[in-house]
């Protein structure tokens, strides 16, 4: 078993069976990127001369991480980015070093381990800003009771809006939308990739409009919610904002 170096520490850590399958894809002449059993390997020096500025993109647990790539980035430095723009709860780990020089390096990506309900919805921010534009999320929750086929799922409509800078409408990437329960900050659903079902553009101002289900049987009709967005802000990495809490509506 390869050892293991996370981000920000010095001490090899020997689990790998929690590693993410990752896709990993980079265009620069003279750095070389590929996919390995446990993560990707990384190796050569950029020289960033192509014909399109260097990037490497990494594809894992339904994210998506873009890095620059700059003239004499090694995999060191590329490991050292990657840290810096993971979504929130993961990290990256060394797995192997080269030999060489600069050496290569083999890294994974894993979920940071933490106990169940370490989330504090009610902490996170309502409102969020980032290069020159604001998000926050409103949302609609209710169960239909009409008459007919069994309706296993409750729905709810979410919205991120925002003002973007000099009537400019601002740009919106949600990753995932997960559900709290008020109080206990049990998560109910996690949506990742969620369903855009409307986008509207008022001068700078912009709302996108997502449809999520979440399964009744995880639900307490009586208690309330908060629907929590992985919102990127015009090409900013994405952050989590919340709804406030509402309840739980009934249609007939």
């Amino acid at each position: 078993m390869p050892s293991v170096t996370r981000v920000g520490s010095t001490q090899p850590q020997g689990r790998v069976t929690d590693l993410l399958k990752v896709k990993v894809q980079e265009n620069d002449p003279a750095l070389k990127a590929s996919a390995t059993a446990f993560g990707f390997k990384v190796g050569g020096t950029a020289t960033n001369n192509g014909t399109m500025a260097s990037f490497m993109k990494l594809t894992f647990d339904g994210h998506e991480v873009n890095l620059q790539v700059s003239r004499g980035d090694t995999a060191k430095a590329l490991f050292t980015k990657l840290g810096k723009a993971l979504p929130k709860g993961y990290e990256a780990r060394v797995l192997a070093t080269g030999k060489g020089t600069p050496p290569d390096l083999t890294i994974g990506i894993a979920k940071k381990t933490g106990a169940p309900g370490k989330v504090d919805a009610a902490k996170i921010p309502t409102n969020i800003s980032a290069n020159g534009a604001s998000a926050s999320v409103g949302s609609t929750f209710w169960v239909n009771e009409m008459p007919g086929s069994p309706r296993p799922n409750a729905i709810a409509s979410v919205d991120v809006k925002g003002t973007g800078f000099a009537d400019a409408p601002p740009r919106f990437a949600v990753k995932s939308i997960a559900v709290y329960e008020k109080g206990t900050n049990k998560l109910v659903a996690t949506i990742k990739n969620p369903k855009l079902v409307d986008s509207e553009t008022v001068w700078g101002q912009k709302t996108q409009t997502y449809r999520v289900e979440v399964p009744k049987k995880n639900l307490d009709l009586k208690k309330q919610y908060t629907f929590v967005a992985e919102t990127g802000i015009n090409g900013s990495k994405a952050e989590a904002v919340r709804s406030p809490y509402v309840k739980i509506g009934k249609a007939y």
